[in-house]
């Protein structure tokens, strides 16, 4: 599961990469309508897509404009992709 930080005028939105594994999975429950390419305002993105990563099982990754990240939810660290999280 992707959300992807962008900077608007004004605003930060995320948009949602729904794998198609996830989507299939979501089929029959209240999430079953949320749709790859869904551009939300940030923090209801990076909610959902922590809900539809838990509810699947399945990782959380965030990308894109880093510089929409607001310092008071904390540090948003790197990683490389080599370096599994523990």
């Amino acid at each position: 599961m992707v959300v992807e930080l962008q900077g608007t005028v004004g605003s930060a939105l995320g948009v949602l990469h729904i794998p198609d594994v996830i989507s299939d999975q979501l089929i029959g429950s209240e999430y079953e309508n949320i749709k790859s390419g869904e551009r939300l305002v940030l923090p209801i993105a990076l909610g959902l897509g922590l809900i539809l990563a838990g509810l699947t099982d399945t990782d959380f990754i965030l990308s894109g404009d880093r510089s929409v990240w607001k310092e008071t939810w904390g540090t948003l660290l790197q990683r490389s992709e080599s370096t599994p999280l523990h």
